[in-house]
């Protein structure tokens, strides 16, 4: 079955490379259309439906975040693409969410849409976005919230119950301020 995809971002040449990646590499995705701007990424979204949408995360008229705020009936998994901004990737990454750093790799085209399909719960996916739009508007940094995979599940932790990260080789342990620690497979230097 075809994965119907959708690009949006402001810049014509990145929309170009995308398309050409994905039509010489993966025949599965369908391309449904394009936007370039955030106005347009609600219309075409809302008209097309995609399963899919590769959202640029800065455009003139939004941000993908804002726009992503206005979405109505979120029936797509996202995979962001941005230029290099700590700010924007730091949001993403926070969330548990997908993204491609541009210029696009093939490579990591091939890996982000093998992530795309070996997630089936896009209730989870939409939980993350709208995370990260309170996170994103939320001014303290101890106010956001995290989410973490754990052996258990997938786990929303506030930061302000954080009080200190322990490395243990590949992994971290997370003390958390009710005396309880839980294990993460990511290392110390991912939470830095």
């Amino acid at each position: 079955m075809k994965i119907k995809a959708l690009i949006i971002d402001d810049n014509s040449f990145i929309i170009d490379l995308l398309s050409d990646l994905l039509r010489q590499n993966h025949p599965e995705i369908e391309l449904l259309g394009f936007a370039n701007n955030g106005r347009q990424g609600l219309e075409k979204i809302n008209s097309l439906k995609p399963d899919l949408i590769f959202l640029d995360v800065e455009m003139p008229d939004m941000t993908g975040f804002e726009m992503l705020g206005q979405v109505k009936d979120f029936h797509f998994q996202i995979i962001f693409i941005t230029s290099f901004s700590h700010y924007a990737i730091n949001a993403i990454r926070f969330n548990a969410l997908d993204y491609l750093v541009k210029p696009i790799d093939q490579k990591e085209l091939s890996l982000a849409i093998k992530r795309y399909k070996a997630k089936d719960n896009l209730t989870l996916n939409k939980k993350h976005v709208r995370q990260a739009l309170i996170n994103l508007k939320t001014k303290k940094v101890e106010d956001q919230n995290l989410f973490l995979q754990t052996q258990e599940g997938m786990l929303r932790l506030a930061l302000k119950r954080i009080i200190k990260i322990e490395s243990d080789r590949n992994y971290s342990y997370i003390h958390l301020s009710n005396n309880t620690k839980v294990l993460s497979s990511k290392t110390l230097g991912y939470f830095e």
